[in-house]
């Protein structure tokens, strides 16, 4: 997978400016500070994901004084070009693939699917449960529509339980109607999200120890509210007839999959009491590579990879293993205050110098 083509039409920084890259190829977004290098990279997964990393607001991607932006790309999949486009105005949010309108976000969300590494991932592992809920759902819905489906009728039933749960005298068939109907969903759930984690763990003894020199090994830990060694629904069943009462009085579902949690393992312990920054980094890079790997096996396509500032906090040694790891076909961008001091080998290595645009021109597009 490739991105050949970005236009940014009102876009944080950028008024109007056009990218063109080279598909299989490794580019470098070099400049100065607050240029707009990571403005590009937040363009590109906002594609992949409909989401910013940096803000929940998006005003706050419009730049400023305009009422919209838009992103146009063209990007390359198993040897079609589709054009995709995003318009944002008004507060609603209008997709297009191929010049035509798409109705639903699931129909456009990983159409470019794209894997990202920034500094504020470094609040992964001591952040709030919600942060790895969401690395999991993100992904899941990228590769899996099935998964789609589930988690989004799981997320409306659990709503429509607590609705039930907060009148006061709920109708106890119709409690028990939504409940069933939860258990099933939350089921698909359940069995997806450790199928995930089992073949993140797979990756992760291939990739971690790269970066550890073979005296450390990580093992990520599903935390779920059942057992997932023993018959989901049967356990989901008992469960909710147990805390009936429990969740009338509270008048909120007190177990389900909006609780799951991700816990990483560093030598057996967990990351967040024994892990070093440097420990952090080098599993998150080892988790999105492991990430990259599944999505080739998954779709036969390796993911478009980009890395915000990853190496102004890697010592040499690490960032060269790094590059050594990136599969030879892989889409690759790079965010850098300084010119990049690594071997790329025989790897095509695009530098675009990143210039803050002055008087609404572009002074940015200089590639070598």
């Amino acid at each position: 997978m490739n991105l050949l083509e970005l236009h940014l039409h009102q876009f944080r920084s950028y008024h109007e400016s056009v990218f063109r890259f080279e598909p299989g190829a490794i580019h470098i977004l070099e400049g100065a500070n607050a240029q707009g290098k990571t403005n590009i990279i937040e363009a590109i997964a906002y594609i992949s994901n409909l989401r910013s990393f940096r803000t929940r607001n998006l005003r706050d991607l419009t730049e400023h004084g305009q009422p919209s932006f838009s992103i146009d790309a063209v990007c390359e999949h198993g040897g079609i070009r589709e054009p995709l486009r995003i318009h944002h105005e008004a507060g609603k949010k209008k997709l297009f693939r191929f010049g035509n309108p798409v109705a639903s976000f699931s129909r456009f969300v990983g159409t470019l699917n794209a894997v990202l590494f920034s500094p504020d991932d470094m609040m992964f592992f001591s952040g709030a449960p919600v942060l790895r809920r969401r690395f999991m759902d993100t992904e899941l819905v990228k590769l899996s529509q099935s998964y789609t489906s589930a988690l989004r009728t799981t997320q409306k039933l659990l709503k429509n339980r607590n609705a039930l749960l907060k009148k006061k005298q709920p109708e106890p068939f119709l409690l028990e109607t939504v409940t069933e109907q939860l258990v099933d969903t939350q089921g698909t759930v359940i069995r997806q999200r450790q199928g995930f984690v089992n073949r993140l763990n797979e990756r992760l003894r291939e990739f971690y120890p790269v970066f550890s020199g073979g005296t450390e090994h990580l093992k990520i830990q599903y935390r779920t509210f059942v057992d997932t060694e023993r018959n989901l629904e049967t356990q989901m069943k008992d469960l909710y007839r147990k805390t009936r009462e429990r969740d009338l009085r509270f008048s909120v579902t007190g177990d389900g999959i909006h609780k799951d949690d991700l816990v990483f393992l560093l030598n057996g312990y967990p990351m967040t009491a024994v892990g070093s920054q440097g420990q952090k980094r080098s599993a998150l890079l080892a988790l999105k590579l492991s990430l990259c790997s599944i999505i080739q096996e998954k779709t036969g396509q390796y993911p478009v990879f980009l890395l915000d500032d990853v190496f102004s906090e890697l010592d040499p040694a690490r960032r060269q293993k790094l590059i050594d790891l990136i599969p030879q076909n892989m889409q690759v961008f790079i965010t850098a205050a300084e010119p990049v001091q690594a071997d790329f080998g025989n790897r095509m290595v695009c530098v675009h110098h990143i210039k803050k645009e002055i008087n609404g021109k572009d002074k940015q597009n200089e590639s070598q």
